[in-house]
């Protein structure tokens, strides 16, 4: 793969036909994914470089770091590039005597993608498929505070005197050193959250309800309140290997999650669909077309799709 074409796409400049050619060179193998991740990190090294050089450029003589458009022409020069700014932030700090900021770092997952990543404090992160994630560079001494808009599978380094919190638009999630599964996009009023390990409690924003949740439990937003229920089975966390999985769930609630999932809006017509129910298991790269036809074969309704708009109508 152009190593380019990479840099585009990471730095949000590729045509679409461009970002299809690289997710589907990411999803073809593993050695693809690996290779993209690590010039993932190379890049955002690259980038917290650059901005702590910039933050104290006015207080020094440090001269700027070059554009970072030669970025994948040349690996030595880039090794070259951060270990300069590096040791020009470690002789600023010295110089000035001031800590080294702390910049806020976001993550947008394209459609049909997932992300996997490792915070600075170990936490292992994967990201599903239209997700936003904010994080920042290291954590500071007193907690550890991320912000999600989509969904997230976390497995959280326990430390006692750092709390881990995850803010979403609806809820905040205070960690005990866990692995749960979070999913809150802020444009759907679906909100899930699924404990596996340790303890999380899960304050509403609005209404001030908390609920402590054991493994295996999980709780979820229904008519603006919390409730809690046992977690039947992990299949449903197989969306980190491109899989989903929904077992005896209401329709209506799989098309909300397919909408954030494929970016696509999708109009239900059909008043019976609220009495449906969905057992099934879809590959993620199969696309929304073909879900929906199986959906369509197994339940009794019709759909339209409008390519112009970006619509599904179910009737």
């Amino acid at each position: 793969m152009n190593k380019e074409l990479i840099y585009k796409y990471l730095k949000g400049e590729a045509l679409p036909e461009e970002k299809l050619e690289i997710l589907q060179w990411i999803e073809k193998t593993a050695d693809n994914r690996r290779q993209f991740m690590r010039l993932r990190r190379l890049y955002d090294a690259a980038i917290w470089c650059e901005k702590e050089v910039d933050a104290t450029k006015q207080e020094t003589n440090v001269p700027r770091l070059k554009p970072l458009t030669l970025f994948f022409k040349d690996w030595m020069k880039v090794a070259a590039i951060i270990a300069i700014a590096i040791g020009g932030t470690l002789f600023v700090q010295k110089a000035t005597d001031k800590p080294n900021p702390i910049f806020t770092q976001t993550i947008d997952v394209p459609m049909g993608q997932r992300v996997h990543l490792t915070l600075s404090d170990g936490t292992k992160v994967s990201l599903n498929s239209n997700s936003k994630f904010q994080f920042p560079s290291t954590f500071d001494a007193k907690n550890r505070t991320v912000v999600l808009d989509g969904e997230g599978y976390f497995e959280v380094t326990h430390n006692a005197r750092q709390p881990f919190h995850v803010r979403t638009q609806k809820c905040d999630i205070k960690v005990f050193g866990t692995t749960f599964n979070v999913l809150s996009y802020n444009n759907s009023d679906i909100f899930e959250t699924s404990l596996l390990k340790g303890s999380v409690c899960i304050s509403d924003l609005e209404t001030s309800q908390k609920i402590m949740l054991k493994p295996n439990e999980r709780v979820q937003m229904e008519n603006g309140k919390l409730f809690a229920s046992r977690l039947e089975s992990e299949d449903g966390f197989l969306w980190r290997d491109g899989i989903y999985v929904f077992k005896n769930e209401p329709l209506v609630d799989l098309f909300k999650k397919l909408e954030q999932y494929y970016q696509i809006r999708i109009i239900v017509r059909n008043k019976d669909i609220s009495n449906f129910k969905c057992t099934g298991k879809f590959r993620q790269k199969e696309g929304i077309d073909h879900v929906i036809k199986v959906l369509k074969y197994t339940n009794d309704f019709d759909f339209q799709r409008d390519e112009e708009n970006n619509t599904v109508v179910i009737y």
